[in-house]
């Protein structure tokens, strides 16, 4: 429809009326019936211009009047002359055959050599080829721009571009079209078509046009369509409103090039009622000179500590309003320039508000389950199925396996760090670590782990082997298809989407249902591109990843009544009441322009020289900055709050944008807030904020708020528990629940008893609830003081049996008997070294070396010694050697269970007198002031037990003539494998010095100068073996023990067996009390530091959490405060 046309061309601010005058147009026209109207907008304005549509023409204008988008205009024509149901290439698409071009021109490039296997450049690329598609920009152009160009690099840069252009064309022609070609197919078949026959077309909402835009423009004038035009824009201002008049001036040209009249409608000002600050915000703030306003209505500053408080405090500003004024949540907008770093903390401040919200930001799919799930499916078969990958993977909850089976298997596996072949192999070592027996339960948890370990590894198998080696793409697809059909992936997602839907997330059900489509259309796009294409693993695992990063996932709002948030170009598309801006920083608002690392801004400004022109950049993206703030100031009807942080998310320091400047010269009396006056303000705005508010009442807080918050939450369910909980973590007042956690009967150990002592919420968490820490087996100190011992008892026992005892063996039989320890051990424990790493059996072989030294030490010492051992691994239980050790007082009873390493004997006129040893792989020695605070009590009890209770067992043992049995002291035996470091030129004699001194003993022995003498025969000074120290007498003076010796007489042996068990009794009645407090000993380090359970204890000295400090106490003040009553006060 050819003839005689005028182009209109409305222009004005936001506000100004264009959209209105356009829509009053079509509207008059619809009703007299006067042909067809058009109103062509972008894709993001359509859902708002059709409901604006439908209330100007009164819902009667669809006969005449419709919206259209570039992209329907284009289904429209197509669906006329052809081409419609052409499938195209997806985004993902785009990148796989971006990758095949730059792959089959590798070998002409040279400034971008190797991009075909660079995902981060191919990215990148993928961008540029969007800027010349868009820009209309073809490789002939690029090859003339790179011949003409006296820079080198850059005509090396264009050349390649060029090549690998052309290459993509190419291979577009071959397999799908480009998507981002239709535009330009539209504008060659637009002629064909009679889609705009009769019709007036109305342009509304564009900032500007692509060059693919402006060509299809281009061809509507030259087939004569009517057309008009709004555009933002003050052409007295153009410095800010840049592509708005740039599109005027092109539109024009355009115009005039068809020999058409142009009509220019200046609307002016904004004609939107505001108050009068926002009104002069909206119409001085971008102005080079602005005049300073007396009101400042309409706008409010506030200076946030962090994004998350900046957020915080626009969830409070709407409750207010909707609570104060009787706003809807959608009357208000909340947007930033990058929405995305702050989508995390609006929905945690908008739930904690109970304000309904709506993100219009593009999730990232990677971080989604299902994304995540073949991601990290392809990198688990990658890397030998590493704990990381294959985690990952199992924990997105759609690969086959419950949370609860996922945790059983778990920790198996970080306890015996399980990976690659070993998880296709039957698993055999106990599910608690090394050194433990294989018992009944033990087998039937390893059964139900190994029946989850072929369920979690099976599709994981198919899936590697499928990938083994290079493969077709397709034939990679087809894997990894059959793998998400091997855990049920799609009815997994399809379950997870109800569930969704059940518990109120529309949204994210919304999404869940496109993810399955979109993973079997990346599928499809990778097969049909790719096609035999031959991939390695490792290849299409990263491709595959890449395909996934170029999807998105649309969503609409799933509620009419919802806050918006979003980028300002998609939450400011119309006028809202409220609108909150975030992030008023130094270099988000306005946004510092970035350039991409392959065309840096100098090389664009060669190019536009060169007649190459894309995308705005630099300077000019910079002035464009102003628009997109510009729509944010002109989108608030009522009220404009602006917010800035001090700190971001990762702790540095920030700044105010320079616009925060510009609002308070032009208002100076702008209300302006912060958070150290408003946050605690701001919790008082919702229940859940204040609730907690009202708990910081409980920690002492007094301020007026806080007190506020208390006094009207105070008989709050939630509070009173909080208050309940400061008051202390007991006591425990139900006996039914005692008996519970600890059973009728307390069964002790002196591992329970020093855990209580230390604190007795740790004896809780462990003993009464059975928690306990997620260990990796190792062969740590644990398992080495373990193994020394089993090797001390095996070889000692076999060298008893010798003829004259262990004392009397030779050096080559001790050899023997420990290496056959050792032999033996290995084999029932370790389940022989064969399939252990080569680290291990050094270190291994390294502690056999020191046990046989440790074992040499033993022996020597017996050698000079008359006590023999007579027991090894004595166990005090009610199966064992002899029965627990009782205590009863009044309704307490307590008995102790366990095991003494060794007991030694001597016998001397009718007496056995009995030496407790006990073998320590630490660095722990004996102590009197461990002892006064009930630790470390066993050997003592185990002595006074063996007194009373042990006559007739060694009578029958030792068969001799036995009356009494009399302490003769406890020692600790020093086991460590880290044995003294030495100079290099130290002698043989030398080293045993050091050793000996080392392996020293540490305890409390008689003070019978005979019974020391028996323990070590010619004693002189230092003990070599026991810590006692001997000074000489002069001329017929016997000799003396030296006050250093740890020595006591059978009297304070007696007051300190007595002692202990009143410790054990005092514990006792502390737990039938329900005591669990958290009250962890201090001497010089915290039992705190190495508690494995800090993170359930969350020590807290304001709930009434306290710590014990211990202060060494000297023996000879232990026993002072002993004294000889057995009823004193033990200050604890």
């Amino acid at each position: 429809m050819k003839g005689e046309c005028a182009m209109r061309i409305w222009t004005g601010r936001a506000g100004s009326g264009k959209t209105t005058a356009i829509l009053r147009e079509i509207a008059a026209l619809s009703e007299k019936g006067e042909g067809r109207q058009i109103l062509l907008v972008p894709e993001l304005n359509s859902h708002l211009m059709e409901r604006r549509l439908a209330a100007a023409t009164h819902n009667h204008g669809a006969r005449t009047a419709e919206v259209l988008t570039f992209s329907r205009l284009a289904d429209r024509v197509f669906s006329e002359v052809g081409g419609l149901a052409q499938q195209m290439l997806t985004p993902a698409g785009q990148l796989l055959t971006l990758q095949e071009a730059a792959r089959r021109v590798q070998g002409g490039l040279s400034a971008w050599k190797g991009l075909a296997d660079k995902p981060e450049l191919l990215q990148e690329a993928l961008r540029l080829i969007d800027e010349c598609k868009t820009c209309a920009v073809a490789p002939e152009t690029l090859f003339a721009a790179a011949e003409e160009s006296e820079d080198t690099v850059l005509a090396e840069k264009l050349s390649d571009l060029a090549q690998i252009l052309t290459a993509y064309e190419r291979l577009c022609e071959e397999s799908l079209p480009d998507p981002r070609d239709r535009l330009t197919h539209l504008r060659d078949r637009l002629a064909e078509s009679h889609t705009l026959d009769g019709a007036a077309v109305y342009l509304d909402g564009f900032l500007g046009f692509t060059v693919q835009e402006s060509a299809v423009v281009d061809a509507m004038l030259a087939a004569g369509v009517p057309l008009s035009a709004a555009v933002t824009c003050d052409t007295d201002y153009p410095e800010i409103f840049l592509t708005g008049c740039k599109t005027v001036q092109k539109l024009t040209r355009m115009a005039k090039h068809h020999n058409q009249t142009v009509e220019r409608i200046e609307l002016g000002e904004s004609k939107v009622a505001r108050p009068a600050g926002l009104a002069a915000l909206e119409r001085e703030s971008l102005l080079p000179v602005r005049t300073p306003q007396e009101s400042a209505d309409g706008v409010r500053l506030y200076e946030a500590a962090s994004p998350f408080d900046e957020c915080e405090h626009a969830a409070a500003y709407i409750r207010r309003k909707v609570r104060d004024e009787g706003a809807r949540c959608r009357d208000f907008v909340v947007a930033a320039r990058d929405i995305e770093p702050y989508s995390a903390f609006l929905a945690m401040a908008m739930a904690r508000y109970d304000i309904p919200v709506f993100l219009a930001e593009k999730p990232d799919l990677l971080s989604r389950p299902p994304m995540a799930l073949v991601t990290n499916a392809l990198e688990a078969v990658r890397n030998h199925f590493r704990y990381e990958d294959l985690f990952s993977c199992l924990k997105t909850g759609l690969a086959g396996l419950d949370w609860d089976e996922i945790d059983k298997l778990e920790n198996y596996v970080l306890t015996w760090n399980i990976r690659g072949g070993a998880w296709e192999r039957e698993w055999t070592e106990h599910p608690d670590g090394y050194g433990l027996p294989i018992d009944e339960n033990a087998k039937a948890q390893l059964a139900e782990l190994n029946t989850l370990r072929k369920r979690a590894i099976a599709p994981f198998s198919a899936l590697r082997e499928a990938l083994a080696g290079e493969q077709p793409a397709g034939d990679c697809v087809r894997a990894l298809y059959a793998f998400l059909l091997a855990v049920d992936a799609p009815q997994r997602m399809t379950d997870r989407a109800a569930g969704h839907e059940q518990a109120g997330r529309l949204q994210l059900a919304d999404e869940y249902r496109q993810l399955w489509e979109i993973l079997v259309s990346a599928m499809e796009q990778f097969a049909w591109v790719c096609g035999d294409m031959p991939l390695t693993l490792d290849r299409f695992a990263q491709l595959f990843r890449l395909v996934l990063g170029e999807y998105d996932v649309g969503t609409i709002p799933v509620s009419l009544d919802r806050v918006t948030c979003g980028n300002i170009e998609r939450a400011c598309t119309e006028n809202a009441k409220y609108v909150i801006l975030l992030g008023v920083n130094d270099g988000l608002i306005p946004k510092t322009p970035s350039s991409t690392s392959l065309l840096s801004d100098m090389d664009r400004d060669k190019m536009d020289a060169l007649g190459v022109e894309l995308k705005a950049y630099g300077e000019e993206r910079l002035l464009m900055e102003q628009e997109t703030l510009y729509r944010a100031l002109a989108c608030p009807t009522d009220e404009l709050l602006l917010t800035y942080h001090t700190i971001d998310a990762g702790g540095g320091e920030t700044r105010p944008s320079y616009f925060v400047n510009t609002v308070r010269e032009l208002l100076p009396d702008v209300p302006f807030s912060t958070h150290r006056t408003e946050t605690v303000r701001d919790r008082l705005q919702a229940e859940r904020p204040a609730v907690e508010l009202a708990c910081a009442y409980l920690s002492g807080d007094r301020t007026a708020a806080v007190r506020a918050a208390y006094d009207y939450y105070k008989d709050d369910e939630r509070v009173k528990n909080a208050q309940a909980q400061r008051r202390g973590r007991g006591p425990l007042s139900s006996p039914h629940t005692i008996d519970g956690l600890y059973g009728k009967s307390l069964n002790l150990t002196a591992s329970r008893v020093d855990t209580f002592y230390s604190c007795r919420f740790a004896f809780f968490m462990q003993y009464g609830l059975k928690a306990k820490p997620r260990r990796v087996a190792k062969f740590d100190a644990l398992s080495t003081g373990t193994f020394i011992h089993y090797v001390l008892e095996h070889a000692l026992d076999t060298l008893g049996k010798c003829e004259g005892g262990a004392a009397h063996a030779d050096q080559p039989t001790v050899r023997k008997a420990c290496r056959e320890a050792v032999r033996q051990y290995v084999a029932e424990e370790l389940g022989g070294l064969e399939n252990k790493t080569a680290r291990f059996q050094y270190l291994f072989r390294r502690l056999v070396r020191a046990v046989e030294q440790i074992l040499d030490n033993v022996i020597e010492e017996l050698r000079v010694s008359d006590f023999e051992p007579i027991d090894y691994e004595l166990d005090f239980s009610r199966s064992g050697d002899l029965p627990p050790v009782q205590c009863e007082d009044g309704d307490v009873s307590v008995s102790l269970s366990g095991k003494v390493d060794r007991v030694d004997g001597y016998i001397k006129n009718g007496r056995l007198y009995l030496r407790v040893m006990d073998y320590k792989s630490g660095k722990k020695s004996f102590s009197l002031s461990d002892i006064w605070y009930g630790l470390n009590m066993q050997l003592i009890i185990y002595l006074y037990a063996l007194q009373q209770e042990g006559l007739d067992r060694y009578r029958a043992r030792l068969t001799a003539e036995l009356n009494e049995i009399v302490p003769a002291g406890v020692l600790y035996v020093p086991v460590r494998d880290e044995l003294p470091d030495a100079a290099r030129d130290t002698d043989e004699d030398g080293l045993r010095i050091l050793r000996d001194k080392a392996l020293r003993r540490s305890g409390l022995l008689s003070d019978d100068m005979s019974l020391l003498e028996a323990m070590e025969h010619g004693l002189e000074g230092d003990g070599r073996f026991i810590p006692v120290s001997i000074k000489t007498g002069k001329g017929e003076d016997e000799p003396t023990l030296a006050a250093k010796s740890a020595v006591a007489d059978l009297a304070k042996f007696g007051r300190l067996a007595r002692y202990t068990q009143k410790k054990l009794l005092e514990m006792g009645q502390a737990l039938r009390n329900g005591s669990i407090e958290a009250d962890p000993r201090k001497t010089d380090r915290s039992y705190c530091e190495w508690c494995d359970f800090r993170a359930a204890c969350r020590f807290d000295e304001t709930a009434g959490d306290k710590v014990r400090w211990l202060k060494n106490i000297k023996d000879k003040e232990f026993w002072e405060q002993l004294g000889g009553d057995d009823n004193a006060e033990v200050d604890t």
